[in-house]
């Protein structure tokens, strides 16, 4: 079963980096912020941390691989579409069946250092967005479910293009997450501490967060430990094959 609401890319100028720092008690999301083409802002969200503990406190790292150098073909479609939200005509993500698009063996746990923020995912993140760190930070209030809170975002020192692969936020479109793989989520046994992310399960309907600098490209690519492959053409793990993608 795939996702019930429309799977989307928002193609924006870059505002503001949110990184994900100590205190911080709503969502564990990287934020980034984008100019909606109206003189507003669009936030695209990015996982840094799972919700999942079950192989210990390393289960709460998130997988990613980053290409600093992304030339898959479908770059030349994303420099034609125009900003803002595109609902049709944009290049679909799927990180198992197109195997140009991300090489899911070579995926590892990053660490989330809330604290100094330095080799870890909030770091590689604001590298690729080309944060001004040295500059005073922006206040900027996250709307959580937890409740509203107040972070700190940083402005770039470039012109940034990022495309956002992904759902949007319900029931106010004026973001979007699910920015990670969105497939291959196991059904989890009765008792099990794990979430149950199957209802999340299609082909062709990952996320990714893509960033354009002087007309170089780079690829951030985020999936779970929990997450199952091979999938099938739904989307599902394949019942005596699958495994997860760390092997």
């Amino acid at each position: 079963m795939a996702q019930q609401n429309v799977y989307v890319m928002f193609k924006g100028a870059l505002k503001l980096g949110v990184p994900f720092l100590d205190g911080y008690k709503g969502d564990p999301h990287y934020v980034i912020v984008l100019d909606d083409t109206k003189g507003g802002a669009f936030a695209i969200v990015t996982n840094v941390k799972s919700d999942s503990s079950l192989t210990g406190p390393a289960g709460y790292h998130v997988l990613y691989a980053w290409n600093p150098y992304f030339d898959h073909p479908m770059v030349a479609d994303l420099v034609k579409l125009p900003a803002g939200l595109n609902q049709s005509g944009l290049p679909k993500l799927d990180y198992v069946h197109d195997p140009r698009l991300v090489d899911l063996p070579s995926m590892r746990p990053i660490t989330l250092d809330t604290a100094t923020g330095h080799n870890d995912i909030n770091a590689l993140v604001n590298g690729m967005l080309q944060l001004d760190m040295s500059a005073a930070p922006v206040d900027y209030l996250y709307p959580g479910k937890s409740g509203d809170d107040m972070r700190r975002g940083w402005k770039p020192v470039k012109n940034v293009t990022v495309y956002g692969f992904g759902f949007l936020f319900e029931p106010e479109p004026d973001g979007l997450h699910e920015t990670h793989m969105n497939q291959g989520n196991p059904k989890p046994q009765p008792g099990s501490r794990v979430r149950d992310h199957s209802s999340e399960n299609g082909t062709f309907q990952d996320g990714a967060v893509i960033v354009e600098v002087d007309g170089r490209f780079q690829a951030l690519f985020v999936a779970f430990q929990t997450q199952l492959v091979p999938t099938d053409n739904r989307g599902w793990p394949i019942p005596g094959l699958s495994h997860p993608i760390l092997g």
